[in-house]
């Protein structure tokens, strides 16, 4: 029995120090692979590595002198390997993932160490003793070379490494030398302590780190130790740092993974405030509010998700920096994401904040807008609560007769949906003089596409009448859909049904002129004119541009058709 409770003290207690060391890591930078690396190269290559090379030099030099000085510089340098190459990874961080990393080759050196020991002397208060004192050693020495080489991360020390290797040896040198000279009671007290002594001193290094992260990134954000929170929020909002520059500095003490949590949790919470305040702010329909109590409960589900990957202890520093109670800064917050990545935060609904446009219709102008735009070719699959949304954003502009909205080559920067008169379309000459192509009745609309490509315009429009139109500005739609990937994708599918409308379209003309050269004229004259039937005419018209494609589409139907009219009048002249 006390021979396996010293086997099982022996393999046991050191991995459960080590975790209890590990557990002082409270942003968790280390690298759970990394740390295994380290604790299987302590067991398996360095402490092999080690007893090969001391049983040749017993021979050579004798034990107490292997024991006392050549043994301590072996152990530590094969030890150190290692810690060399996880130093120079991109996930290590700073000196608190070198302490770890130390103390866990350090660990599974000893752990191997203990077991060579016990199966020679089954003996608890041997296993006990060592447990308690050399395995504390190991671990202490390399966590020391471990944190020299860390501190190499944030200091320019080249001499760094090699004063921490000349520690760790010394420690290791007069560990053995001490307790090589005691025995008893003085022994245990002696190695014990020093073995614990040594994990002590480990852990308030690891401590003292965590402290010196905060106190070097608060200094960095221009937030000093002696100012309130008061005056510390207004530091923040008033620019003493952009976002770009906090997540750089959360990069170097959290690690890149735990940044991308964090910069993830930081946009839901800004939308979550954004989505809240249009809530709280704006009178919409209950169609619109359900879609933003919707959106809420799934970016605060989101929310629970990242904060349950990141843990109490990052939280709680995020706490200290981004309070949830202030509300100024969060306004902040979200406008320099915004800045930092349109994508990312609900630009659109800021803007309508900002702007007070939000607060100019009311919910049932709002919800007849929605069916208008629904009925507009590219927006017939965005949901209505999306379009009922957008309809925030439309401005409502009346126009004179013969006034001129845009000229040939203008940008295309707005839509315009016709309420009432009527919009007419001039193509112009060399002269620049105008040649009347088609007039635009209400319900029509114009510049559908200029929302999308901004392309320059192709003709001239002019208002016929008294003229009122809903105009939808390309810089708003823009800010719209950034960060609604779902009306992204509803546009996509009308313009994938376009193209491959298009696509047909060419495809069976060029078929139809292929049967022509081939004398199929029936096969010919039958496609064309299916085809020609078949081409869509949509209740809104589209867009000048889309127009001269769908008629350059059309003519080519048209010319098939007469082409085979042509060669089958030939064919029934010849047979005569």
């Amino acid at each position: 029995m006390n021979t396996l409770a010293a086997y099982a003290i022996a393999l046991l207690i050191p991995p459960l120090a080590f975790y209890g060391i590990h557990a002082l890591d409270l942003f968790k930078t280390s690298k759970p692979q990394m740390v295994a690396l380290c604790a299987l190269w302590g067991a398996f290559a360095a402490y092999p590595l080690a007893a090969l090379i001391n049983g040749e030099l017993h021979s050579l030099i004798g034990y107490t002198l292997v024991v006392s000085l050549a043994a301590p510089v072996i152990e530590e340098m094969l030890k150190a390997l290692v810690l060399f190459y996880c130093t120079r990874q991109p996930s290590f961080y700073y000196f608190v993932d070198g302490a770890i990393y130390g103390f866990g080759v350090g660990i599974g050196f000893a752990t191997l160490e203990n077991l060579a020991y016990v199966s020679a002397s089954p003996s608890l208060a041997l296993a006990v003793t060592r447990v308690l004192s050399t395995s504390l050693m190991h671990a202490m020495t390399s966590g020391i070379v471990g944190i020299g080489l860390g501190r190499l991360r944030r200091a320019r020390a080249p001499l760094l490494p090699l004063l921490t290797m000349i520690t760790a040896i010394s420690v290791h040198v007069i560990y053995n030398n001490t307790v090589n000279n005691l025995t008893g009671v003085s022994l245990l007290l002696v190695a014990v302590g020093i073995g614990i002594g040594g994990a002590a001193l480990i852990a308030l290094q690891i401590v003292y780190g965590l402290r010196q992260e905060k106190q070097r990134f608060s200094e960095t954000l221009g937030l000093a130790n002696d100012v309130s929170p008061g005056e510390r929020q207004a530091i923040q909002r008033l620019g003493g740092a952009s976002i770009t520059a906090i997540l750089h500095e959360l990069r170097q003490t959290f690690g890149e993974a735990n940044v991308d949590l964090i910069e993830r949790l930081l946009v839901t919470q800004a939308n979550i405030g954004i989505l809240e305040n249009n809530l709280t702010s704006c009178v919409v329909s209950p169609r619109l509010r359900a879609a933003w109590e919707t959106e809420i409960a799934q970016r605060q589900a989101e929310s629970q998700a990242l904060r349950h990957q990141l843990g109490r202890s990052v939280l709680s520093y995020l706490q200290d920096l981004f309070p949830t109670q202030d509300s100024a800064m969060w306004v902040d917050l979200q406008a320099q994401f915004a800045a930092h990545d349109p994508t990312l935060v609900h630009t659109f609904d800021m803007f309508m904040r900002l702007s007070g446009l939000a607060y100019k219709f009311a919910p049932e102008q709002l919800e007849a807008m929605a069916l208008r735009l629904s009925r507009i070719d590219i927006f017939r699959h965005i949901s209505l609560a999306d379009l009922e949304n957008l309809s925030r954003a439309v401005d409502v502009e009346d126009y004179a007769d013969t006034t001129l909205l845009f000229d040939k080559g203008d940008d295309g920067d707005a839509m315009y949906l016709i309420e009432r008169g009527a919009i007419a379309i001039y193509a112009l000459d060399h002269g620049r003089n105008e040649r009347h192509l088609r007039t635009f009745g209400v319900g029509q609309v114009i510049g559908d596409f200029a929302v999308l490509d901004g392309e320059h315009r192709s003709a001239r429009a002019r208002a016929q009448g008294d003229l009122s139109v809903m105009v939808l500005r390309r810089e708003v739609f823009q800010m719209f859909i950034q960060s609604r990937p779902q009306v992204i994708l509803a546009v996509l599918m009308v313009l994938a049904e376009r193209a491959r409308y298009t696509t047909g379209v060419v495809e069976t003309t060029i078929q139809n002129l292929g049967n022509l050269a081939r004398g199929d004229s029936a096969s010919s004259i039958a496609s064309a004119a299916v085809k020609d039937a078949a081409l869509p005419v949509t209740e809104i018209a589209p867009d000048v541009s889309t127009l001269i494609e769908l008629a350059l589409v059309r003519c080519a139907a048209r010319l098939a058709l007469r082409l085979a009219l042509v060669h089958s009048r030939d064919h029934a002249e010849n047979a005569s």
